[in-house]
């Protein structure tokens, strides 16, 4: 990996250094409250995994079949087996609802609103850093109650 400058350095130190997202209270509750929990969590990984290269939480909550989910540990893997990373951001979060599958109750869907800040990334070689906006959006977390414990079974950004 070719050498950074040490502002690059910095951040990419204080990225490693970023703490894993600790689980929220009620996760484990098969309800739309405990559902809505596990959709705001996974969402709170995303900036984690890109910032430290941390996946083993977001695969722990992923469903195998998630699309979404799946297509996050392939740019994280690649981004940080290029000697890449993102800055660890905060964003905010808001559960605007849930809807449950008439056909399974089991299945919840939870609308929720993220707002992000600007940031930077950096990857290629050499390591180059680009801007990304933040902004407003709206995700669907598609979950699933597994027996004892809720998965993520699609990611939808609307």
């Amino acid at each position: 990996m070719p050498s950074l400058s040490a502002e690059e350095q910095a951040s990419r130190d204080a990225a490693l250094a970023t703490p894993e997202p600790t689980r929220l209270e009620g996760m484990d509750e098969n309800s739309p409250y405990g559902a809505s929990q596990v959709a705001a969590y996974f969402l709170n990984l995303y900036p984690y995994a890109y910032a430290t290269g941390d996946l083993t939480a977001w695969k722990e909550i992923s469903g195998d079949e998630c699309i979404f989910c799946n297509s996050v540990i392939a740019n994280v893997t690649e981004v940080h087996s290029g000697g890449g990373w993102s800055e660890h951001w905060q964003q905010e979060l808001a559960v605007i609802s849930y809807g449950t599958d008439p056909a399974d109750p089991s299945r919840l869907v939870i609308e929720i609103h993220i707002s992000t800040p600007d940031r930077m990334a950096y990857e290629g070689t050499p390591i180059m850093g680009r801007r990304i906006s933040g902004g407003e959006t709206t995700i669907l977390v598609q979950v699933y109650w597994k027996g004892d414990h809720w998965i993520v079974e699609e990611g939808d950004v609307q």
